[in-house]
């Protein structure tokens, strides 16, 4: 069980990344961020819950969570800036 809960750990933390790269990309949430965000912050929970796990493990999972929630605010703060469009360089004649 402990096994599942570092392997749960670690594909959440894989997740959260991945969502982070994904936003940086499409300057916004999308759907698929939508979904997998909340499921990578709570994927572990119950095998924590059900196991008498370490204290790392915990602090893992509690970062994982935090991860989860700044890429959404991130995401959520670039939907409502507007895309700057792409500079003119000036010719010095």
């Amino acid at each position: 069980m402990t096994v599942l809960i570092w392997l749960l750990l670690a594909i959440g933390v894989l997740a959260v990344a991945i969502c982070a790269v994904h936003v940086h990309r499409h300057h916004g949430p999308t759907r698929e961020v939508s979904v997998v965000l909340p499921l990578a912050g709570l994927s572990a929970l119950p095998a924590l819950l059900v196991e008498d796990a370490s204290a790392a493990a915990w602090g893992l999972w509690g970062v994982t969570g935090i991860a989860a929630a700044l890429t959404w605010a991130v995401a959520d703060t670039l939907r409502d800036i507007p895309a700057t469009p792409p500079a003119r360089s000036r010719r010095a004649r």
